[in-house]
């Protein structure tokens, strides 16, 4: 299945090879893919926000998927999926962030608290590049299919 183009993805994540790797995949299974790269949960809530040195930042607008790493400095993962939950929405926002927690654990305690923190996903991080452009395929490509993505703006 052709991935649209009009998908928006950011990516938090503290390892920059992890960040090149993840670039690598996504210029693979996509045309010109549109990725905004985040370095820590800090970060990220101020760019969700538009706070701080995000405060002038233009609206990421499209079918937007997050993929959120759970262990990061400063903020992990869940912490920042707690923060999140805690940002009112606005009456009109009636969708789920599609928040995709990619991280190297595989410990059953992050899944769970992960998909109960208001993580859509959650998939381990392949060891190999094929395995990645499978993975990262199928999450995009299933939740194209599943018309799991709006079409938003933050």
């Amino acid at each position: 299945m052709d991935i649209p183009s009009n998908i928006k993805i950011i990516y938090v994540e503290d390892d920059e090879i992890d960040r090149h790797i993840f670039e690598v995949v996504l210029n693979k299974i996509m045309v010109n893919p549109s990725i905004t790269f985040i370095k820590n949960g800090e970060e990220f809530l101020d760019f969700f926000q538009k706070k701080n040195s995000y405060k002038d930042r233009p609206p990421i607008q499209g079918l937007l998927i997050i993929f959120l790493d759970i262990n990061m400095p400063r903020l992990n993962g869940l912490e920042v999926l707690k923060k999140l939950a805690e940002i009112p929405k606005p009456p009109t926002q009636e969708y789920l962030l599609p928040i995709v927690m990619f991280s190297g654990s595989k410990r059953e305690m992050d899944i769970f608290e992960s998909k109960r923190l208001g993580a859509m996903d959650y998939v381990v991080k392949p060891f190999s590049y094929q395995e990645m452009i499978i993975s990262l395929s199928s999450v995009i490509s299933g939740y194209v299919k599943k018309g799991i993505l709006k079409e938003m703006e933050i």
